[in-house]
């Protein structure tokens, strides 16, 4: 009997072991989880870790920089890579195995099953298999255009819109300016005024908004008035909530993060339904410590918050499910999220990624030279 005993307590305490152990990630750098992997840059060469901090590609690849301070990240299951001798671009699986070689001048990351790369002087859409379906693509913003609900931002003669993955202009190049499509909608200027078109090129929402108005999500955009205050439209262009929040973040599953300035500039923040109702107010305590102000939207059903200079997170009835203990806090991804946290009585710094529940998985280690 007492064998039995201590043998199922030590089951358990291996068990509560295993699930709360951290893994230790040795590098330089390191980047926010997507499609459940997260870069890590080690001697200047970039591999992947996965949610368990485990290393799932070894850090041996050079690499392109696609955005600017951003380390490269998987997208429909490939990454761009960079060969060092020839500094031509290919792309690597997830598994780290190469499966498009090196042979472009550019290379930027797939986006519904296409990527927009350089093949000599010409820039092409290749599909995952690295077969040519459109030359001589003229890209928006240096060519890395990314396909958005079957539609990619190209330019021709100075003006804009937008291309098919045969690269052939679906919506004929007559704006400004153009954003991508989200909820089968887009924001386009034209004649400096913004408005929305939807994906056959039909004006959906007048073009009457001087400042750019956000993407819509969950049949719902912002749009900033005349008074630098944010409403917001349905998809048919009806303003159902006037202009008076000073921060806004999209939508998401129902449910948006506002604020609002009184004239006495005290802000209040609020978590809103899509009818602009509130379902939950943060007004300003009496101090620091008992104030509480947000600074995301929702991502994978959580946002940041932030109370006495520390962040964590809450869901969209207002519960705290990760205590504020954070210095630094990103936004969910892949169910991770990016921490740094400072330690009063060591005076040290902590990084690494916390899990939905506010355990710290993996800790990030600096190498020792």
């Amino acid at each position: 009997m007492r064998k039995s005993i201590y043998l199922t307590f030590s089951l358990l305490l291996l068990n509560a072991i295993s699930i709360y152990a951290q893994k230790e990630v040795v590098c330089q750098q390191v980047g926010n989880f997507r499609e459940g992997l997260a870069p890590f840059m080690l001697d200047n060469k970039i591999g992947f870790i996965n949610i368990k901090g485990d290393i799932a590609i070894e850090p041996k690849y050079a690499y392109f920089i696609e955005e600017y301070g951003e380390l490269p990240y998987f997208s429909n299951d490939y990454t761009v890579v960079l060969d060092p001798e020839t500094e031509r671009c290919g792309y690597i699986d997830g598994r780290g195995e190469l499966q498009i070689p090196y042979q472009y001048v550019y290379a930027f990351g797939f986006s519904e099953e296409a990527a927009f790369v350089r093949i000599g002087d010409e820039i092409s859409i290749i599909d995952s298999k690295a077969r040519v379906l459109a030359k001589n693509i003229l890209a928006l913003n240096a060519y890395h255009s990314k396909f958005r609900e079957g539609r990619a931002a190209c330019s021709r003669e100075f003006s804009y819109g937008y291309v098919d993955k045969t690269g052939k202009f679906v919506i004929e190049p007559v704006y400004d300016e153009v954003r991508d499509f989200s909820d089968g909608l887009a924001a386009v200027k034209k004649e400096g005024k913004w408005g929305f078109i939807d994906k056959d090129g039909k004006t959906v929402v007048p073009f009457q908004f001087s400042n750019e108005p956000k993407s819509f999500s969950d049949n719902r955009a912002f749009v900033l008035g005349t008074n630098n205050t944010w409403g917001i439209i349905d998809k048919e262009g009806k303003l159902l909530i006037e202009p008076k929040y000073k921060q806004v973040f999209p939508f998401s599953s129902g449910y948006a993060v506002v604020s609002i300035m009184d004239n006495k500039f005290k802000e209040t923040f609020y978590i809103i339904d899509v009818n602009g109702k509130a379902v939950k107010e943060y007004a300003k305590g009496k101090s620091d410590k008992e104030t509480i102000t947000l600074w995301s939207g929702f991502s994978e059903g959580l946002a940041i918050g932030m109370k006495e200079y520390k962040k964590g997170m809450i869901d969209p009835q207002g519960k705290v499910v990760v205590n504020f203990l954070y210095r630094d806090l990103k936004p969910l991804s892949s169910g991770m999220a990016y921490f740094e946290k400072y330690d009063e009585k060591t005076k040290k710094v902590s990084t690494g990624f916390i899990n939905k529940k506010g355990e710290e998985v993996i800790l990030i280690k600096a190498p020792q030279f």
